[in-house]
């Protein structure tokens, strides 16, 4: 919806379409990271009261995956700030852009992932 509408955000970002949050694992992570990605935004779908996930608890599979998150980037001696998670719905779309440029602020601080290049 945010594309559709043509609101603006950082040109640094590449979306990569996943089927379900809760089919990326830490490995995935963790070999973008090694490889000199410089930061991760995981967005899933909302959980709670009106969980509409259409793999039945994809997010939350997901949420529970990347609270160790933090831990493989310690192993590779990286900021935990490189990967963030953030649930949005279809409806948060106007929200999007300030996710995303909140996030790139961030990645901007913490600095070019030392891996690059290598």
């Amino acid at each position: 919806m945010a594309g559709i509408k043509k609101m603006k955000w950082s040109p640094y970002i590449r979306f990569i379409p996943v089927r379900c949050l809760g089919s990326v694992n830490l490995v995935w992570v963790a070999d973008a990271m090694s490889r000199g990605i410089d930061g991760i935004l995981l967005l899933g779908c909302r959980h709670g009261d009106d969980y509409q996930c259409h793999f039945i608890k994809g997010s939350e599979l997901a949420e529970t995956r990347l609270s160790k998150v933090s831990e493989t980037l310690d192993r590779l001696a990286l900021e935990s700030e490189r990967v963030k998670y953030v649930e949005v719905s279809i409806t948060d779309y106007d929200k999007l852009p300030g996710i995303i440029d909140e996030f790139m602020e961030k990645i901007e601080e913490v600095g070019p992932n030392p891996y690059k290049g290598w």
